[in-house]
């Protein structure tokens, strides 16, 4: 039972960083809107976080295009990056609606250890950076 629990919590958590992307997504639509209708962004008081959203969002693009290719694969991008409801990702691999909720759980935990991979490939980098220095 903790265990399942456990996989849930990380399984919530690489979902909250894919949608990461729809927010950042938002967030540079709503600084356009800014700058062109109040003419806010202008002064040099402010930094912008669009730099560090297009950044954000090339990281969750890149993490979900280097996924081996399969239909997991792709539900994450239609789903994630391209805004597409479950139900609508069913359709466009031909599946049923509830096979793409079992399609969504299985590609989030296809993400979910390709990130843990990711970490820990991460990790023994700098750990052999750090020996060499």
């Amino acid at each position: 039972m903790a265990k399942t629990s456990v996989k849930n919590t990380e399984i919530q958590k690489i979902e909250n960083y894919l949608k990461g992307y729809m927010l950042n997504q938002k967030l540079l639509r709503l600084d356009r809107y800014e700058r062109t209708y109040f003419g806010y962004r202008d002064s040099e008081e402010s930094i912008p976080d669009t730099p560090l959203a297009r950044a954000k969002m090339f990281e969750i693009r890149h993490f979900i295009m280097e996924l081996e290719n399969s239909d997991e694969k792709l539900l994450l991008y239609y789903h994630y990056i391209r805004g597409e409801t479950v139900e609508r990702c069913a359709e466009l691999l031909g599946i049923s609606r509830s096979s793409g909720f079992r399609l969504k759980k299985r590609a989030l935990c296809i993400a979910l250890e390709a990130l843990n991979k990711k970490c820990g490939e991460d990790d023994k980098k700098s750990q052999s950076y750090e020996a060499a220095v």
